[in-house]
């Protein structure tokens, strides 16, 4: 997929106007991508332990508008849960088309993601309002080159009357390697980053809320073009882990949770 070009960064550097270094395109043109995630769930409870694991497959849409802002959607999408009680393939053509709205700088922040309201079926399996948090590689002030290398901290917090949501990311950056996607130059940029997060909400259907405190870290890679101002693609792992406590009529009971996950995305024409 990756194919590595014999010009070095410094002349890709000399070739290309410096604003396109260090910042997303302009341009007003749908950009698509392709995106799979899998993601593996244990519950520690104490009369054992609950293994889930969730498949996410969809095709997105992404325009960025005037004024440092985007909208996007899912073109299609498929998600499946599997767990002790069987398999959940929850319909997902109502959820195809609808809005998300958000801010996107021309160095890939995303802020006040408005997202829509989605069906009660796929709230049972997956949230999917999160889906452009940490969609983006967050690019630097200075030129990208073989070599540069930066770091960012982000915050984002999201709360209701119901929920609550706040997510701590410590990411590190390193410009790797030089490389070209379909006859595009592009660079390798690898990521660790370091994962705090904290979640209080109701469950779907259910007289009952759940409070968590999870950590961990990922890592992977992001496939950047400054000639053209676009992300290419991204690969990431990860895992996170800690305690849950589920409260409700039938009282509080305490769990710990370790989620281990994989996710890709590639740009499509």
């Amino acid at each position: 997929m990756l194919r590595t070009i014999l010009t070095s960064a410094v002349l890709i550097a000399c070739a290309l106007p410096a604003r396109a270094q260090t910042t997303y395109a302009s341009t007003r043109d749908t950009l698509r991508f392709r995106e799979t995630r899998q993601g593996h769930m244990t519950l520690t409870m104490p009369q054992g332990e609950i293994p889930i694991a969730v498949d996410q497959r969809a095709t997105i849409s992404v325009v960025r508008l005037p004024g440092d802002s985007a909208r996007a959607w899912f073109d299609s999408l498929a998600i499946s849960a599997k767990s002790p009680q069987g398999e959940q393939t929850p319909p997902t053509d109502s959820a195809l088309k609808r809005t998300f709205r958000f801010g996107l700088d021309s160095r890939g922040r995303v802020k006040n993601v408005s997202s829509p309201q989605w069906p009660v079926g796929l709230q049972a399996v997956t949230d999917l309002s999160h889906q452009f948090d940490d969609f983006f590689l967050r690019l630097p002030a200075k030129p990208l080159a073989v070599g540069a290398a930066w770091s960012d901290t982000t915050t984002l917090t999201d709360s209701t009357t119901e929920k609550f949501s706040r997510w701590v990311r410590a990411a590190d950056y390193r410009v790797e390697r030089d490389t070209t996607v379909d006859a595009v130059p592009a660079l390798v940029i690898s990521v660790k980053q370091k994962l705090g997060v904290t979640l209080s909400q109701p469950v779907p259907g259910q007289q009952m809320r759940t409070d968590a405190q999870l950590s961990g870290e990922e890592s992977g890679f992001f496939v950047f073009s400054p000639k053209t101002g676009r992300l290419l693609g991204r690969r990431q792992e990860g895992k996170l882990e800690g305690p849950v406590k589920a409260s409700g009529a039938m009282g509080e009971i305490q769990m710990n949770q370790s989620i281990s996950y994989t996710g890709t995305l590639d740009s499509l024409k």
